[in-house]
């Protein structure tokens, strides 16, 4: 179909030529491709354009011809099928170039008469890659999840996006002309004004706001805003974009969170960490080089650790910084971690480490941290006094229980001597003084136990005046005689329920820490009072408001307790005294004592004066209780059949004899497996044992056990001068055993007996 060489106004063979008219001259030299078909869409005429474009010639069948996309031919054959007599355009329809190019046109058909049209090819592919250019766009920001927002140069919305409506609960109606900011929160009015002033200065603004959903609820945003310019560079508005933060607030809160956190951690450390990379230079620290002396470890640091500075040049000493140098390089090349020690000229020791600081796999720096191990040290050297202290107590109750073993024998057998009336007066006076002597060496032995705290404690209501005299009377042996003692006791008793020789330890302890503290001489007084609480006291101390207490006050005038250590005299293990002369323990065991009591202490202490401790004890109503010595000789009379166990022959034969005397059949063993043997060989059961606890091949608990499964109906009392709490405890569920103290007496021993024998099972 290339074009002919005759004019673009001849016609071919048979059909008529169009007559020459005015717009001919524009439909040559038109820049568009134009050409006249006829119905069928015979090309009648062509012009310039249309023949170098599309190779275009008169009669060529234009339906038929492949630059017409087959959508465009339909189109076209449509057109021209209905006959048109109006102008019409066919929209973007695909065109092919004689250089085998497309385009993209618009086919305006106009009617010339009734049997000719024609048709201008428009090229339209510009206009339309703006179109789909526009239409991309659109879809784009309609399908963004973030808030896209326009508005005009007064900062009124125009346009908001779907995401809009998601995010804030506004509709897109409820949002156009308003303010921008019509869904913020109130706290961001300087922001908005910030970013409007910006914008019409022609600046972006970049931040974080906080907005205001429907419903009331906030959820924060990141926003950009933009400002939009017209060719003549006016501002004509502007353009938003925010997106929703939460979940990345969320992530960062939580981020902040732990780190806090672990810096928390770090700073709670009671050490001085510094982290350094590869060089040795620091990189972090924690707060603990504050808490810290100047010098601590091998470091003097005087100010404030400088970051990027190498932790060596801390280090005045060129031999220990030679060292430290070392055990770094060894850290980074061995990835161990290496630990130094040293004491200082204080006496202060330090505990240095070096771990290697790793990330993914490799070894980025090292982490170097300081501890000041002093008190782990004196609470290590009072730990071993303490279990030095132990071993004394463990061999000093070994000696009270033989001793107690012993005491028995020979006041037992003396309360037998007592019972013949024929013996001489003077013989009976000096019987009289060794029962005296042995009582003395029965409260020698229940201080022995005490120490060891391995004593039973008896509850007893005592006279607490009874108790300073004779704790003033045991001090005057161990204090100096430059130490004067004055005792002030009350005119009537002072009634409390506790353990006698708990309260002579207790108010030892007080008198030798207050000759302690007098190493020139001084005075020690003891007081007693009757007093009232305040209601101070009261609440501190939690006390019935109405209960009477006695006061003990032990007052020095001695060297007194300064305010900074005054609370923490009563902690295990703490003293200021020298090494080897105070294991810590006197007045956490005296503060022990008085709050089992029921009772409390108070300090008034002032430095090169004196201190005074007072024990505040509650005031017992009842009768105070009988001493053995009132009722030893009285024994109780019964009948039955008894087993005496006891490794000691002395003890065995003594029990037996008073038993006997007392009106029971007694059998004896020496041994717990002689026990089981008597047992056995009874035709019925024995109606009680009584045995020692410490036997060499079993025990006495263990032999109760063995007996309460054998012979149920068979009673037993066991005899110890001290007992483990657990042991005590588990006999304390078994009503069938009680527990005799030793050293006891016949009548103790007699009344047990027959309150026991007096059950029913």
């Amino acid at each position: 179909m290339s074009p002919s060489p005759a004019s673009h106004s001849e016609s071919t063979p048979g059909e008529a030529t169009i007559p020459s008219v005015w717009w001919q001259h524009l439909f040559g030299d038109s820049d568009d491709p134009q050409l006249v078909c006829d119905r069928d869409g015979v090309v009648c005429e062509v012009n310039r354009r249309a023949a170098e474009r599309f190779h275009l010639s008169v009669g060529a069948r234009l339906l038929q011809c492949p630059m017409l996309a087959p959508g465009a031919a339909a189109q076209l054959r449509e057109a021209l099928g209905r006959g048109t007599e109006k102008a019409e355009t066919l929209g973007t329809v695909g065109i092919t170039c004689a250089e085998g190019t497309c385009l993209v046109a618009d086919l305006q058909v106009v009617p010339l008469d009734s049997r000719r049209w024609l048709l201008v090819i428009r090229d339209a592919s510009r206009r339309w890659r703006l179109e789909t250019h526009t239409q991309r766009l659109v879809a784009a920001i309609d399908s963004t999840p973030d808030v896209v927002v326009l508005t005009d140069a007064q900062f009124r919305v125009t346009f908001v996006n779907p995401a809009f409506e998601g995010a804030t609960g506004y509709s897109i109606e409820e949002a156009l002309g308003q303010p921008v900011d019509f869904c913020q929160a109130a706290v961001e009015l300087p922001k908005t004004r910030e970013y409007q002033e910006g914008v019409a200065r022609g600046a972006d603004w970049v931040g974080e706001l906080t907005m205001v959903r429907k419903d009331g609820s906030q959820f924060p945003v990141e926003m950009t805003f933009s400002p939009i310019h017209n060719h003549q560079g006016e501002l004509i508005g502007a353009v938003a974009f925010q997106r929703d933060i939460s979940a990345r607030r969320k992530i960062h809160d939580a981020f902040l969170a732990e780190k806090n956190f672990v810096r928390s951690i770090i700073n709670s450390l009671d050490a001085s960490l510094y982290t350094l990379d590869g060089k040795f230079r620091l990189t972090h620290l924690n707060e603990g080089w504050r808490k810290m002396p100047v010098e601590h470890g091998w470091l003097r640091i005087e100010g404030e650790p400088q970051v990027g500075r190498s932790l060596l040049d801390y280090i005045p000493d060129p031999a220990k910084r030679a060292e430290l140098e070392r055990v770094f390089n060894l850290v980074l090349t061995e990835g161990r971690p290496q630990e130094l020690q040293s004491v200082d000229a204080g006496g202060r020791h330090w505990v240095m480490s070096a771990f290697p600081w790793q990330h993914e796999g490799t070894i980025r720096g090292l982490i170097y941290k300081v501890t000041d191990n002093s008190a782990f040290i004196g609470i290590q050297s009072q730990l071993f006094q303490a279990q030095k202290m132990g071993t004394i107590g463990a061999l000093a109750a070994g000696v009270a229980h033989d001793f107690n073993n012993m005491l028995l024998a020979i006041r037992g057998n003396l309360s037998l001597a007592f019972m013949d009336n024929q013996i001489a007066k003077e013989t009976r006076e000096r019987l009289n003084q060794v029962d005296s002597a042995a009582e003395r060496a029965v409260g020698l032995t229940q201080q022995l136990l005490s120490f060891s705290h391995a004593s039973d404690e008896k509850v007893v209501v005592l006279d607490f005046n009874e108790v300073i005299k004779d704790a003033a009377s045991l001090a005057k042996r161990l204090l100096r005689s430059k130490v004067a003692i004055k005792l002030n006791p009350t005119e009537t008793a002072l009634k409390v329920q506790m353990d006698h020789t708990r309260a002579s330890q207790l108010l030892l302890n007080l008198c030798i820490n207050a000759y302690d503290a007098m190493p020139k001489g001084g005075t020690l007084t003891v007081t007693n009072a009757l007093v009232d609480l305040t209601p101070e006291q009261v609440s501190k101390y939690k006390c019935k408001s109405h209960s009477q207490f006695m006061r003990c006050s032990v007052a020095d005038t001695g060297t007194g307790i300064p305010p900074e250590v005054l609370p923490r005299i009563f902690s295990p293990f703490f003293t200021t005294k020298e090494k080897g002369k105070g294991t810590g323990l006197g007045l956490s065991i005296v503060h022990a004592v008085v709050s089992k009591a029921g009772g409390f202490i108070e300090v008034e202490s002032t430095v090169n004066q004196g201190t005074t401790f007072s024990i505040y004890l509650p005031i017992d109503t009842g009768p105070l209780t009988r001493t053995d010595t009132d009722v030893r000789r009285q024994i109780r009379k019964g009948t039955g059949r008894l087993l005496v166990v006891d490794d000691l022959d002395l003890v065995l034969e003594f029990a037996a004899s008073f038993l006997k005397q007392a009106g029971y059949q007694v059998l004896t063993a020496n041994s717990a497996e002689a026990a089981i043997k008597i047992l056995a060989q009874q035709k019925l059961p024995l109606d009680l044992v009584l045995t020692d606890y410490a036997m060499p091949d079993k025990n006495g608990w263990q032999l109760i056990q063995e007996i309460s499964k054998r012979w149920p109906l068979t009673r037993c009392i066991l005899a110890s001068g001290y007992l483990d709490e657990e042991v005590r405890a588990e006999i304390s569920k078994n009503t069938a055993v009680r527990i005799l103290n030793k050293p006891y007496g016949m009548a103790e021993a007699t009344t047990v007996v027959a309150e026991m024998l007096g059950k029913t099972g």
